[in-house]
């Protein structure tokens, strides 16, 4: 016997296939929103402020505004397919038997999918269709305005006039432009607003650590704090069941219970005191109404106090007995691209130390017939921006330094082993500068990477003086050896140019 025809559909499984096509319209719908959000994010991350001066994020974002519109017509194509089916569960609901007693109710879920459909439909189209805004400038606020921010005014133009690899070429003119305004004799100094992606340090080497890296990041919450009738958040950790003696007070005497009626305790008026935790400085306060201490001299602090640094930001090394001090025996070192109307216009080059500079031991070893010329390396790395082949980023290399401790110091060096997405097979020469043997130095010389000459600078930091005989009275502070050199640098190669700074530390 043949086999039996297939049974047709029915009224249950044609409201179910009305069902997903009103679902599969609101997703196309939805992807279509999602499409237009995302061209106009990218569309406000074209310039090269937008980019920190990285040519590929460009291309990149220019990219990300053509893959969205893309993706909107896809789904306006989506939500016609939708529209399509339901459709189709409309006629197979009026193809059932006239005397199925769910065909009616078929019918009407297919009627109203497809009103549903035609509604999503409309709203992926009013996506796609949207034109861009007429102000000058233009507010970016719809696809075809993000497009246009891309493709130009006229989008049936051969190649079109702006395209993403249009981007990139523009962000690295402009950074190679930059970077030949770069002044390395000139510190840049760090304001609240600088820009900090491009500035490091090499507190690493020494084991520094900020305030919430010592007592553990998980101990460090948000407290809202009352300060002079404002409630402020601050970084803070709670330290009840602290002993007295752990907070060294540098202001006034923490209360105890018999002074609990003590004005900004028991009514958190925001009422802090200098504090010292693990020798960090900063303020205990309470944060609740059951502040107090325990009677005893050294008892424990009880309720809700807790424990803020005077910064969050300043790095500390580990001291004696459990206690942190301050950290400064290291560099910080880096770039910024100050801009013009999102345009790179300029940059900055920074490196300090808040480290001894002065008084540093740059000369001889032993005196008379014992002097003699003694060398020492330093190494390090260096960080800032370059421009290559059309491209432009951010860069990271190695450098290496010779000092030579004499009668006239000097220093050499290079840097090499450049790393990033616009940098070619480069070395760079610092060639040998005179060190001031004075109090301190920030000399300039000369660099050479194929191109026209540069310019690099350096300055020494170390321990300062110190009496290496421990007898007060008679012997003077000694100076010591440069722990480091810091400086800031430009170069420029066949194939591109660069700039940057750099620190580096004695190799032992």
């Amino acid at each position: 016997m043949p086999d039996p025809t297939p049974p047709g559909p029915t009224a249950e499984s044609i409201k179910a296939d009305a069902a997903d096509a009103v679902t599969a319209a609101l997703a196309a719908s939805m992807a279509a929103e999602q499409a237009k959000k995302d061209a106009i994010k990218y569309a406000g991350m074209l310039t090269a402020m937008k980019v920190n001066g990285d040519s590929a994020m460009a291309v990149a974002n220019a990219q990300m505004v053509l893959d969205a519109e893309m993706a909107a017509n896809n789904a306006v194509m989506d939500a016609d397919d939708a529209l399509q089916d339901a459709m189709a569960a409309k006629e197979a609901a009026e193809a059932l038997p006239a005397d199925d007693a769910d065909r009616a109710s078929a019918i009407a879920v297919a009627e109203r999918a497809i009103e549903q459909a035609t509604a999503q439909k409309k709203m992926a189209m009013a996506v796609v269709d949207t034109a861009e805004a007429t102000e000058d400038p233009p507010v970016i606020d719809s696809l075809m305005g993000a497009v246009a921010e891309v493709k130009g005014k006229n989008k049936l133009a051969e190649g079109y006039p702006r395209m993403p690899a249009a981007f990139g070429k523009m962000v690295a003119d402009q950074v190679s432009t930059a970077i030949g305004t770069a002044a390395p004799g000139t510190n840049g100094s760090i304001a609240a607003d600088t820009p900090m992606g491009g500035i490091k340090n090499d507190a690493e080497d020494i084991g520094a650590m900020t305030w919430a890296m010592i007592v553990g990041e998980s101990s460090v919450r948000d407290v809202r704090r009352l300060v002079s009738g404002s409630v402020t958040t601050v970084k803070a950790m709670s330290v009840m069941g602290s002993m007295a003696s752990d907070l060294a007070a540098t202001g006034v005497t923490l209360p105890t219970d018999e002074d609990n009626s003590k004005d900004g305790i028991q009514n958190n008026d925001g009422t802090f005191y200098d504090a010292s935790y693990m020798g960090i400085d900063g303020t205990v306060f309470c944060a609740g109404n059951d502040c107090g201490q325990s009677a005893a001299e050294d008892g424990n602090l009880t309720g809700s106090w807790y424990f803020t640094p005077d910064s969050t930001d300043t790095l500390f090394v580990a001291g004696t007995g459990g206690s942190y001090m301050v950290a400064t025996m290291y560099a910080t070192y880096g770039y910024w691209l100050t801009y013009t109307a999102g345009e790179a216009t300029g940059i900055s080059l920074h490196s300090a130390s808040t480290a001894n500079q002065a008084s540093l031991d740059l000369g001889q070893t032993g005196e008379g017939a014992n002097a003699k010329d003694v060398t020492a390396v330093y190494r390090g790395s260096a960080v800032g921006i370059s421009a290559h082949g059309g491209k432009s980023g951010q860069f990271t290399a190695s450098v290496n330094l010779t000092a030579k401790f004499a009668t006239a110091p000097t220093l050499r060096g290079s840097i090499s082993n450049f790393q990033g997405n616009a940098v070619g097979n480069w070395s760079v020469l610092l060639n040998e500068t005179a060190l001031n043997a004075g109090a301190t130095f920030d000399t300039n010389g000369t660099t050479a990477g194929g191109g026209a000459p540069g310019v690099w600078t350096t300055q020494g930091y170390g321990l300062a003086p110190i009496n290496h005989d421990g007898d007060d009275g008679t012997t003077p502070l000694v100076p010591q050896r440069p722990t480091g050199f810091f400086g800031r640098f430009n170069a420029n190669f066949g194939d591109g140019s660069a700039a940057g700074a750099y620190t580096t530390r004695a190799v032992e």
